[in-house]
């Protein structure tokens, strides 16, 4: 069995060589062996820039190439299910970045499709894997704060002036703040509430320039009565930030999305108890890139299937069908 996952990395998209490229770098069970983009010259210079093997021109050769284990997947939103589809053709299995998909049709395909051939797919949710959000959950499990009721969470960042072209702006490509960074805000309320929500409420600043939202706030409702409320998009000065609501007190992780490789803190209230708890900083870049490569080489489930992007997605669509018609309860289905 090898000690190391050989990476093939599809396009040099932003997220690729600032952040996945370089996690991946101080991982201790695998490395990038080469990268694909559809301008050689571009593919070039960021494996100059970055000690990377092999560079491609075009995203066949990169599937194509046998000293490649296994494939990470940044391509805009709208093209992840095709060539996550062709890379599980050709036997490679897939960490895709989030959202998986455009809907959750399209990415029950792409888990069917890795399925028939054997190869494993995981959504690139890489705030997962931070240890911060295993002490929240523990925390809840616990019952710390009593019985979970709210989720408040946002994530938004300034994008305006808004540029001519851009990736999040394009409905073509798949963009919009709710599949941009509110995704995050939905994948967390249901990780914490443990379940999926039953009806969605959204409004939105919707842009006919672009087509797409540059802002959404939203409720989603679980069980019981319980609420998730968030706020996304590219209008606001940055924060991506949850707190955890429950009947005897609250979980307050004001870097719960990007906290890059600093210590984070997260703040606990419970009656009179006030305090606060330090958690060493991590990449979670490499701990997510760490947990995909321990699956292959282990031969073990992920702990994170891609089963679960589905209910992200359903209540995306659930969103965005609300927001269109003005705010009114969409049941997510």
């Amino acid at each position: 069995m090898p000690e190391q996952i050989r990476w093939g990395v599809l396009s040099t998209a932003n997220i690729a060589v600032k952040r996945f490229i370089p996690g991946v770098a101080l991982s201790r069970n695998g490395f990038v062996a080469a990268i694909a983009s559809r301008d050689l010259d571009r593919a070039l210079d960021v494996a100059e820039t970055l000690a990377i093997p092999r560079a491609y021109g075009s995203y066949e050769e990169l599937l194509d190439d046998p000293e490649v284990d296994a494939i990470y997947n940044p391509l805009p939103n709208s093209l992840h299910a095709e060539w996550t589809i062709k890379a599980a053709a050709a036997g490679k299995p897939i960490l895709c970045e989030k959202p998986l998909a455009l809907d959750a049709e399209q990415a029950q395909r792409m888990i069917e499709s890795c399925r028939s051939h054997g190869v494993l797919l995981m959504e690139a949710f890489m705030y997962r894997f931070h240890p911060q959000q295993e002490r929240v959950v523990e925390l809840i499990q616990s019952g710390a704060i009593g019985e979970l009721r709210f989720v408040r969470a946002a994530f938004t960042f300034m994008l305006e002036p808004f540029p001519a072209a851009n990736v999040r702006l394009s409905s073509e490509l798949g963009g919009g703040a709710l599949m941009d960074v509110g995704c995050y805000c939905v994948n967390a309320s249901r990780m914490l509430f443990r379940e999926e929500p039953i009806w969605a409420s959204a409004q939105w600043d919707l842009r006919p320039e672009f087509g797409v939202e540059v802002s959404l706030a939203a409720i989603l409702g679980f069980s019981g009565g319980r609420l998730a409320i968030f706020d996304c998009g590219f209008r606001a000065p940055g924060q991506g930030t949850y707190t955890a609501v429950g009947s005897r007190g609250q979980i307050e992780v004001p870097n719960a999305f990007v906290p890059a490789a600093s210590d984070v803190t997260i703040r606990f209230a419970s009656g009179a108890e006030l305090r606060e708890e330090r958690i060493k900083g991590v990449d979670q870049y490499q701990l997510e890139a760490e947990e995909f490569a321990d699956a292959l080489l282990t031969d073990r489930p992920l702990r994170i299937g891609p089963d679960d992007a589905l209910g992200t997605l359903r209540a995306i669509a659930a969103l965005h069908r609300s927001a269109r018609q003005g705010g009114v309860r969409e049941p997510v289905e």
